[in-house]
């Protein structure tokens, strides 16, 4: 029954991981949202310049802890970079309602909004690279007492704590009856009775149903949502950048002045009436 098991947790065990994988990602940016949106409705709406501060500092701090929980950075923690584009999104939109127009004040708000948005490139790209699958086993695999997974199963290795996935154990004194079958079944069994499989046909039968590059579906779908996360920050700095090459000049804006209708409504181009 342990390798029945094991034959059917390979097919849904990228799954799993990658569904609890999601929950972090999509928390952290649920906070990053829920601030944002609170930057412009306390600045914009109520000119509350502190308790926006306030407001920041534990949507701040509340993401640093949950990195601390459920990420074990290998190497230089450059994923906790992500959180401070809060205090530079802040502090430029700060500048932006002061009471008194300067250019050079103007200039160095520009510049935190840039330093905003790199926060969030570097924070996507880390995310990319701590949720890919590692190409090692991480060391809790195969360790008695803790979460257990075969060391030949692809895993994102700094999630490796917070996963929670219990596999089959490995040494069973008991002969491989499914993978006996499965080989008589294909053909003419090179294996005598009883022997059990190797690493290699382990391995090659964690991979058999993921795609033609031996990368599974569940982390496929992950990173086309973090590539496009950072399609979106590009383009988004591009647009910012698009409007300081023109503030102040006498290009004309891409879209009317608030208070106006759509080019549908407005009265300015409608027909003139009979009489």
């Amino acid at each position: 029954h342990f390798e029945a098991y094991r034959e059917i947790q390979m097919e849904w065990f990228p799954y799993d991981v990658y569904a609890r994988l999601c929950i972090h990602l999509a928390f952290m940016h649920l906070i990053h949202c829920w601030s944002y949106l609170q930057i412009g409705h306390l600045l914009q709406e109520l000119r509350a310049v502190y308790v926006c501060a306030i407001v920041m500092l534990p949507m701040f701090v509340l993401q640093q802890v949950i990195m601390t929980l459920d990420i074990i950075p290998d190497g230089l923690p450059i994923h906790r970079l992500g959180p401070f584009g809060l205090w530079f999104a802040y502090f430029a939109a700060v500048i932006e309602y002061k009471r008194w127009y300067d250019p050079w004040t103007q200039k160095f708000g520009f510049v935190l909004v840039y330093c905003a948005y790199a926060m969030h490139i570097i924070y996507t790209i880390q995310l990319y690279r701590l949720c890919r699958p590692s190409e090692e086993a991480p060391s809790v695999a195969e360790s008695p007492g803790a979460s257990w997974w075969p060391g030949e199963w692809r895993l994102p290795k700094a999630f490796q704590h917070a996963i929670w996935l219990v596999a089959p154990p490995k040494e069973t004194n008991e002969h491989d009856i499914v993978g006996e079958l499965r080989d008589m079944q294909t053909g003419p069994s090179k294996k005598a009775a009883g022997t059990p499989h190797t690493d290699g046909d382990r391995r090659a039968d964690v991979h058999r149903s993921f795609g033609k590059q031996g990368e599974s579906p569940a982390w496929f779908s992950v990173k086309v949502g973090l590539i496009s996360l950072l399609i979106a920050w590009v383009w988004l700095v591009a647009g910012f950048t698009w409007e300081v090459l023109n503030q102040g000049t006498s290009h004309p804006s891409m879209l009317s002045a608030p208070g106006l209708a759509n080019n549908a409504r407005d009265p300015r181009y409608r027909p003139a009436k009979p009489g």
